[in-house]
């Protein structure tokens, strides 16, 4: 038996008892059993949002009673005798967390994080990533082989977009980018080789809002998973897609789960809705008895609903190791603790420097979720909570010249390729992350050539305000 410094011995031994899921802490059909039932419910009492990103993902019973989640910095884990590490490797009693072997896999303090957006995110299961498009990549890879295809919005981040154009179709993946909330057409497009549809909850930088239940109900009926990249409804905060009948939840944990700027990583959710048992013939990497673990069984033999994550860890992270660093899990998890509270002043923020935007005479136009005339205004009500996100876009009069003058003038808003750091940022999408699309394809995706993305950080609206006023008395509209 491996011995892991996380768990002591009783908490292992019984942890052994609890069945063979791929996660005994995380395979369980309710948010109850995520791996924070001992910290989250006590007494029967479910706590709050902002109490979840605070106290899971941290056991109550470790080694040294520490209050914060540790950096384990160790490329592998020792095992006590060489019968422990020949039975951990043949996955007799199924991949557990419990058997910590090398980080690439898994390690104590990305399963600690995982848990944590596990639990807000009110999934099942959770794989860390060195970042969101190595999460993005390797999910569309896991589900797809040469020949298959997939039905992408047409509306999402420049990197992603490069992916389904280019990248994964040089792979063998047809990928039909259209409009996503057209339901008819996505319906239309969906045949026996396709394996999932790919949308975002708010795209970047157009802020369309995903029809979820709508294209939920579709895939459900096709038997495929509906896969939604999160990152700008943060970390479940302003909205949790798995209420909505969403398979898989993708983010960049680098933008508000993170908060800081500082560290790169993402994360992908599965929330347990995934049918992928009845339309086998589908998925066959999951039902295809193999005896590479040690088992002559399918995936779904020995996982069940696991299946597919344990694939995704076991299989394809192993093989491609795209995994997220200890350190930098850890930060993550650090960063989780203070998003409730960052992302209600960024949401305050966005509207006091919206509507003074708006209404200021150099400004051409001002597009946000939480304007009433934005056309994506009323389905952002049906899906979000607690506000309608903490970016907006914004055009300036005058030339381009003219207001990139102005961006340079700012001496406390950063001009920066990011979103929901607790520093303000002005990123020009044209420029930079869709510079390589084409303008047919930028228009597409609502990326315009005087389009300016302003993401609030915390500080104080005014002194945001004071720099943009300052910028402006500097910089003539001539």
């Amino acid at each position: 038996m491996a011995y892991i410094p996380s768990i002591n011995e009783e908490r292992f031994a019984l942890a052994k008892q609890n069945g063979n899921g791929l996660y005994s802490h995380h395979n369980h059909d309710s948010v109850r059993d995520l791996g924070v039932s001992d910290v989250a419910f006590k007494k029967g009492q479910q706590w709050h949002f902002d109490t979840l990103q605070v106290h899971s993902g941290l056991e109550d019973e470790t080694a040294h009673g520490q209050n914060s989640l540790p950096i384990y910095n160790s490329a592998s884990f020792r095992f006590r005798t060489s019968k422990s590490i020949e039975e951990a490797y043949s996955f007799e009693d199924g991949p557990k967390s419990q058997f910590y072997m090398y980080s690439r896999l898994s390690n104590p303090s990305n399963t600690g994080f995982e848990r944590r957006i596990v639990a807000l995110e009110l999934g099942k299961e959770g794989l860390s990533f060195a970042s969101g498009a190595a999460a993005i990549l390797t999910v569309a890879q896991s589900l797809s082989t040469v020949g298959d295809n997939a039905v992408v919005s047409c509306s999402v981040h420049g990197g992603t977009y490069h992916q389904f154009q280019v990248i994964l179709p040089e792979m063998g993946l047809e990928c039909r980018i259209i409009d996503t909330n057209d339901l008819e057409k996505v319906k239309s497009l969906i045949d026996d080789r396709t394996k999932f549809v790919y949308t975002e909850t708010i795209s970047n930088p157009k802020f369309a809002v995903a029809d979820l239940e709508g294209l939920s109900a579709i895939t459900r009926a096709a038997k495929i998973p509906l896969i939604v990249d999160a990152t700008f409804t943060a970390g479940g905060y302003f909205s949790q897609p798995a209420r909505f009948g969403v398979d898989i939840v993708i983010h960049s944990a680098t933008k508000w789960i993170g908060g800081h700027g500082t560290t790169l990583g993402g994360i992908v959710v599965e929330t347990g809705r995934s049918d992928w048992q009845s339309n086998a013939a589908r998925f066959p990497r999951l039902h295809t008895r193999r005896g590479r673990h040690g088992a002559d069984a399918s995936l779904y033999d020995q996982f069940g609903k696991g299946a597919y994550m344990s694939f995704l860890r076991w299989d394809f992270m192993r093989d491609t190791g795209a995994c997220l660093g200890a350190q930098a899990a850890q930060q993550l998890f650090i960063g989780v603790e203070t998003l409730s509270l960052r992302c209600e002043r960024q949401h305050q923020n966005a509207q006091t420097v919206g509507a003074w935007l708006r209404a200021h005479p150099r400004v051409a136009w001002v597009k946000y979720l939480g304007f009433a005339d934005h056309p994506y205004h009323k389905l952002a009500c049906k899906y979000l909570q607690n506000g309608f996100g903490t970016v907006m876009t914004f055009g300036l009069k005058g030339s381009i010249d003219k207001a990139w003058e102005l961006v340079d003038a700012f001496r406390l808003i950063a001009n920066t390729p990011n979103v929901g750091d607790a520093k303000t940022t002005v990123g020009h999408h044209w420029s930079t992350t869709h510079k390589g699309c084409s303008t047919k394809e930028n228009e597409a995706m609502g990326v315009y050539e005087d389009l300016f993305r302003l993401s609030l950080g915390i500080e104080n609206a005014d002194d945001i305000i004071a720099d943009f006023q300052q910028a402006f008395d500097v910089v003539s509209l001539d």
